[in-house]
């Protein structure tokens, strides 16, 4: 999507000399990490035992229905940036695709 590549370059080259002091960090496209626990239960809400796991992190519910994983085309848009229900040139979901797309049968 180029108006979303035009949103991460523009972060990028914002963050360009400011990279000195105790808290700098050098330029990065991405500010949040493509693959993290939250993710993994993200996709395999629907199985055990990451399901548990899942309510265990919402605090004892389940997340939203609306944010729950159910589409492989709503997750590929969303992360794409090419949602109808989003802001093109959001930043913040970069979800990548897990192994168990590929190997596991019962997902």
């Amino acid at each position: 999507n180029p108006i979303r590549e035009e949103a991460f370059q523009e972060r990028y080259e914002s963050m360009k000399g400011g990279e000195e002091g105790p808290y700098a960090a050098p330029p990065f496209h991405y500010g949040t990490h493509y693959s993290s626990p939250a993710i993994v239960l993200h996709y395999l809400v629907r199985l055990q035992p990451f399901s548990s796991h899942g309510v265990q992190m919402q605090g004892g519910m389940f997340d939203h229905p609306d944010r729950l994983f159910y589409s492989m085309a709503k997750a590929w848009s969303a992360s794409s940036g090419l949602s109808e229900e989003s802001d093109h040139t959001t930043t913040q979901d970069i979800k990548e695709l897990i192994p168990e797309f590929f190997y596991l049968p019962s997902f």
